[in-house]
């Protein structure tokens, strides 16, 4: 079901944008002439409030300014200005302030009731003395009412607490509306204070709409404006409060990749990139909350909080001269050891003499930045899209292949279903666009109708799980026999310019099949040799190339998650019945994948590769510890020179000289990379999207006296 905002709804938010468009400039005003300490200047010096975390998640206070590099857009900056938590500490005129929302729209009465005795065991340590200025606050259905004052006195603000009722939501409430709306009025009244401040949201925050399940209609339209109008001033108005958010479960890694990157056009937004977690991480806070299940996590995480108070550092640079209301990714690198940094994620610049204006100004979504094609998609589920497919019978080739191009599955499509709707298609155009789009949809989950109803194992049967399939990779993969098998590859590619004022692309164009390839792939020794030595490292740099397939990525994979975060997901159907799948996280320093791209050129001049962090999920049957799926997703900050590179393989059996081995079936590998463009100016972009659909099939035994002759 898809979330809809009334008329009234997306009328209330443009104007309360509106006003908080005016509100921000006078703020913008205040601030110039307050000259509030280390407060940021919109026209001219950038100010960034930054955490240090070390791995433990604990801020740390002893850094200096030659610790830290500032990066603009990828460029390095020169710090002007530091403040370390020693200069804060001193300055007690404009002490960091810690503002708690208790939201009673958006949590169950049980969350509000674990939250309100959280929140007063919080605010009664140390007998009541808080270490900085608290305010409370509560969001109700007629919106946000402030309850106090800032104060340190933790018992009188745990009065207030305790003498809260239930609240009933209306129904029919717009909580959407609701929600963002008294996130700007907050933001609102911060803005001219002078100081930091924490804005503790607690719970999981507002629901958010899909994207449309079908083409854009005039109303999807407006409201991706409004939507698109929100997420910018938002982060305006955060930046001139500022104010750094906190608050929402860790809903997943959606927002890692796609609702992270930045709202550069009107095309880039999509509803969910509202969602309170994805606000709080973009504003520098953190986002992936634990859910509100008893009262000592609401305390512990607010213990957490506090702790970041005023151990912060705040460092300026002074950018060079940009047009007004472009986005520009900020990015700061700290020396140490297991150190992260976090501020803001980027800042939209003012214009010199800033006067007030619609807030809505960009682009209708199918308007390009460039020539390259461009299409509006159509969510579709796997029912969806067995339905469209039948409708098209009859239809010649190329229009079948227009009509699936314009489709996107929020649906796995299993390699089963792929290859019977496959046989059906009209012509080879057809069966390209359907493959393209079942590819992409390799790395979301199936349909909910093919998830086993079986219980999760207890914590025992998922070691015994893992045990097994490292012993699978130990004892049987080792053993394998030296085989060789044909590898039929049919590459697809989408290209689009993004010029200047455009600095990520759209959407990704449609995918058109490339070329193909058929080789013949020698496993011997546990090492993979191509018959015709195109895998080398001095392939054509425009194609995209995967290695290790036969072995050398499980192992990885394994190793590096088992040094990592690998915890149970969920049963799927596999080959033989219940397939057990784990997820799991690999950092950057447990990390052995390495990624390369053409747009990173050493200077020898050949692609030049590195290490990067991932995550995705490994399916085994649980039963034999056979590994029959693996899914791997590069970690990669947004934009160029590579966002993506990704990587799905399928496992089952195969015959090799009258036995039975697991062996990879099919694989798809993704990657998205941007590089200067030839004709799209100084500054132009052109991002090219890969996908690999890979085949193995033919196996046979490899004796001593064959050799490879390249096909």
């Amino acid at each position: 079901m898809r979330l809809h905002k009334s008329k009234l709804g997306s009328l209330r938010l443009k104007i309360a944008l509106h006003v908080v468009f005016i509100a921000l400039q006078i703020g913008s005003i205040a601030l110039r002439s307050g000259g509030a300490q280390a407060q940021p200047n919109l026209n001219g010096r950038i100010t960034l409030d930054v955490v240090v975390t070390d791995a433990a998640g604990k801020p740390v206070s002893s850094l200096q300014s030659r610790d830290f590099r500032i990066f603009e857009d990828g460029a390095e900056r020169q710090i002007a200005t530091f403040a370390g938590p020693d200069l804060h500490a001193r300055a007690q005129n404009a002490p960091t302030q810690m503002i708690i929302v208790i939201d009673s729209l958006n949590n169950g009465f049980t969350e509000m009731g674990f939250m309100r005795q959280g929140l007063v065991r919080f605010l009664r340590e140390n007998d009541g003395r808080l270490g900085q200025p608290t305010t409370i606050a509560q969001l109700t259905p007629s919106g946000m009412k402030i309850l106090s004052q800032p104060s340190r006195d933790g018992n009188a603000l745990a009065n207030i607490v305790n003498g809260l009722g239930a609240t009933v939501k209306p129904r029919g409430l717009d909580v959407l509306e609701l929600s963002l709306n008294a996130l700007v009025a907050l933001a609102t009244r911060e803005t001219g204070v002078p100081g930091r401040k924490q804005l503790v949201w607690l719970g999981p925050g507002w629901a958010t709409p899909l994207p449309p399940q079908g083409a854009f209609t005039k109303a999807d339209v407006r409201d991706q404006r409004t939507y698109y109008a929100v997420a910018v001033q938002i982060a305006k108005l955060l930046r001139a409060a500022r104010i750094v958010l906190y608050g929402g479960y860790s809903g997943g890694e959606y927002y890692r990749r796609d609702y992270l990157k930045p709202v550069k056009k009107l095309s880039d937004v999509d509803a969910r990139a509202l969602a309170l977690n994805v606000l709080a991480i973009k504003s520098g806070g953190r986002g992936e909350l634990p859910q509100t299940n008893r009262d000592s996590v609401v305390a512990d995480m607010l213990d957490n909080f506090a702790a970041e108070a005023n151990t912060f550092y705040s460092l300026s640079f002074d950018p060079p001269k940009h047009a007004a209301n472009e986005y520009h990714e900020i990015r700061v690198a700290v020396n140490g050891a297991g150190l992260t940094a976090r501020t803001i994620i980027g800042y939209y610049s003012e214009p010199e003499n800033p006067s007030p204006e619609p807030a809505v100004r960009a682009t209708a979504p199918e308007q390009s930045p460039s020539a390259d094609e461009h299409t509006v998609r159509k969510f579709v589920t796997v029912a969806e899209l067995i339905a469209s497919l039948d409708a098209l019978k009859g239809q010649s080739d190329a229009v079948a292949a227009r009509e699936i191009e314009h489709l996107q599955l929020t649906e796995r499509l299993s390699s089963a279903k792929f290859a019977s709707l496959s046989s059906l298609m009209p012509g080879e155009k057809s069966k390209a666009a359907l493959t393209a789009l079942v590819d992409s949809s390799v790395f979301l989950m199936p349909p909910a109708n093919e998830i086993p109803a079986l219980a999760a194992p207890d914590l025992v049967a998922q070691r015994r799980i893992v045990s097994l399939a490292v012993n699978y990779l130990g004892q049987v993969v080792p053993k394998l026999p030296n085989f060789f098998a044909r590898r039929t590859t049919v590459r697809f590619e989408g290209l689009q310019t993004v010029a200047k004022n455009g600095a990520a692309p759209q959407d990704h164009p449609p995918l058109r099949r490339a070329n193909e390839e058929t080789v013949t792939v020698l496993y011997r020794d546990g090492k993979e040799v191509v018959g015709n030595g195109r895998d080398k490292a001095d392939a054509r740099q425009t194609e995209l190339v995967t290695r290790g397939i036969f072995g050398p990525v499980l192992s990885t994979v394994v190793v590096d998650a088992s040094h990592g975060d690998m915890k149970w997901s969920h049963w799927e159907t596999g080959p033989n019945g219940a397939m057990a799948v784990f997820a799991y996280n690999v950092s950057e320093a447990q990390s052995h994948y390495q990624v390369s791209s053409a747009a990173l050129l050493n200077t020898s001049g050949s692609t030049a590769g590195f290490i990067t962090a991932y995550h995705g999920e490994i399916g085994i049957d649980p039963a034999s510890g056979t590994i029959l799926r693996l899914a791997l997703q590069a970690d990669l900050a947004p934009g160029p020179p590579l966002d993506r590179a990704d990587i799905m393989v399928e496992y089952g059996a195969v015959e090799i000289g009258s036995k039975d081995y697991i062996c990879p079936l099919r694989s798809v590998s993704f990657s998205s990379e941007g590089s200067p463009a030839k004709n799209g100016g100084p500054a132009g972009t052109r991002y090219a999207t890969r996908l690999n659909d890979v085949v193995f099939d033919n196996y046979h035994v490899f004796r001593s006296d064959m050799r490879i002759v390249p096909e």
